[in-house]
């Protein structure tokens, strides 16, 4: 395969940076250029709501430096995305609207959960005891400017995945009139911080404990992993690093930015960064701490390797999505059995026909996540399932998921219940085209095996599938009586027929 080249660029609260990447299978990853350049959108964001027309002449500024760069090295491929201070900022659009018409460039808002999981990617990729760690226990605390992201693993698998709108540059600028008020800021600081997390500690952490601690984190991280090789070490324990840090709370901002060699910018907030930091450590009983400079830049770059299955991550994050997607079914009492029937036998009519579907095993984890998830609406309301299903799927973090892909669960859910065939009209503005085809073709499926299992009893658990003289042949190996499953199977069989050009047959082989 021919060396490739991305360009990342990750438009942050109080940075933006670009990075430049070579890299095929038989060199690996290479960065060729990290840029980056100081721009304090979420001091605006977080005072005003909106983003000022000095930032974003500013911030234009930087990314057409950017854009030259980009010539210069004669790259297309490039994916930009921005963090909460544009996501929360009003004026959002017209800022984006503007690095269109002046710089040229797409940008798109990256949600929480996909910021998270990207960076998990890189994680777990760049870290050569990550998958050692996550079998012991480990909380990655990604700590920015405006947010803070926690994910914790046990016994291998991610366990729990919280937003918290709670960064270092955020908490300096709602206390920034305070702090001209007393001589104890920092106090002050940890009464806050130690408040906003408190509700983190009741209805996320609880009783959970881990033995490992990484952040993740321009401010945090630098600073760690400078002090780490100068004492030629690759972590903390934790009184190691409480002693660092009450010597750290200690100094002056000017004195942290000399002695550590990083910019007197950086140095302002890391402060409220330690605390947010050291009370996190404390709530999860950590024993060891680990910091690592991967950044979003480099979990976009992971997925897009991994997408175009260049590399193999090192940990197995398809089975953290489906886990955190069974615990969300689990929040709203799904049927279990019913949900868990209908799943598998989604998959055997996709796998049977996926060589002449179109689709690929992205497309099959997405009809997995449906299939889980297509029950968990009648907890609101049992008339509506579907439609209500819809909407939790829509307004409810997925770890793993694009909003994109998220929008296309919750349709291909919303529509797999219904008599229909929609029309691209109802979901114009929420996907492509392109994508709109690739939902009917999920929600197909899952009308189909959904309606193998209508009395909720599991009649049909075995089935062999063939494709044969434009049928879709369904053998059911079951002993029960499937006249309900096989009455039902018109309309289903007419949707299915309409976008795959087969129409399903359904016959039972009696067992025994």
């Amino acid at each position: 395969m021919p060396m490739q080249m991305l360009a990342a660029i990750d438009v942050g609260s109080s940075e933006v940076s670009m990075k430049i990447y070579q890299f095929s299978k038989r060199t690996g990853i290479q960065e060729l250029e990290y840029i980056r350049s100081m721009v304090e959108m979420g001091a605006d964001t977080y005072n005003t709501g909106v983003i000022s027309y000095d930032t974003v002449r500013e911030l234009c500024g930087v990314l057409k430096g950017f854009v030259e760069k980009l010539k210069e090295y004669r790259i297309e491929n490039y994916i930009a995305y921005a963090g909460s201070a544009m996501r929360e900022a009003a004026n959002r659009d017209m800022v984006l609207d503007q690095i269109r018409l002046q710089t040229g460039l797409n940008v798109q808002i990256i949600g929480n959960a996909q910021q998270r999981f990207l960076i998990l990617q890189s994680l777990a990729g760049m870290m050569k005891n990550f998958e050692e760690l996550t079998k012991e226990g480990v909380a990655v605390v990604d700590l920015s400017s405006g947010s803070l992201q926690v994910s914790i693993f046990e016994s291998g698998h991610l366990q729990v995945t919280q937003n918290l709108k709670l960064g270092s540059l955020r908490v300096r600028e709602i206390l920034a009139d305070i702090e001209q008020q007393t001589t104890s800021f920092v106090s002050v600081m940890e009464d806050y911080i130690g408040n906003e997390l408190h509700t983190l500690q009741r209805l996320v952490i609880k009783t959970r404990k881990v033995r490992h601690v990484i952040v993740i984190g321009e401010e945090i991280a630098t600073l760690l992993n400078a002090v780490n090789a100068s004492k030629n070490r690759e972590s903390f324990t934790v009184p190691q690093f409480d002693k660092f840090y009450f010597k750290l709370m200690r100094s002056r901002e000017e004195e942290i930015s000399k002695k550590y060699n990083i910019p007197y910018e950086t140095a302002t907030v890391l402060k409220p960064s330690m605390i947010i930091f050291r009370n996190l450590v404390s709530m999860l009983g950590g024993e060891i701490v680990w910091a690592s400079n991967v950044g979003l830049c480099d979990g976009i770059l992971s997925d897009d390797i991994s997408r175009k299955h260049l590399f193999k991550a090192g940990h197995d994050f398809d089975a953290d999505i489906l886990s955190i997607t069974r615990k969300m079914a689990d929040r709203y009492e799904s049927d279990t059995d019913h949900t868990r029937n209908v799943e598998q036998l989604s998959l055997t009519i996709f796998d049977s026909i996926r060589k002449i579907s179109g689709m690929d095993l992205r497309d099959r984890l997405l009809l997995q996540v449906a299939g889980i998830l297509h029950d968990s609406g009648k907890y609101v309301n049992m008339t509506h399932g579907a439609e209500n299903a819809y909407y939790l799927v829509l307004n409810t973090e997925i770890i793993g998921l694009s909003e994109a892909e998220k929008t296309i669960v919750a349709n291909v859910i919303r529509f797999n219940s219904s008599s229909e065939v929609p029309v691209y009209e109802q979901v114009a503005g929420m996907m492509t085209h392109v994508d709109y085809v690739r939902m009917l073709k999920r929600a197909a499926i899952l009308r189909l095996a959904n309606g193998m299992d209508r009395s909720h009893l599991q009649r049909i658990q075995d089935i062999r599938v063939t494709v044969k003289d434009n049928e879709l042949k369904i053998m059911a190996n079951t002993i029960y009586d499937i006249t309900l499953e096989q009455g039902l199977m018109e309309n289903r069989a007419r949707f299915f027929k309409q976008i795959f050009g087969l129409r399903p047959v359904l016959r039972q082989k009696r067992r025994a």
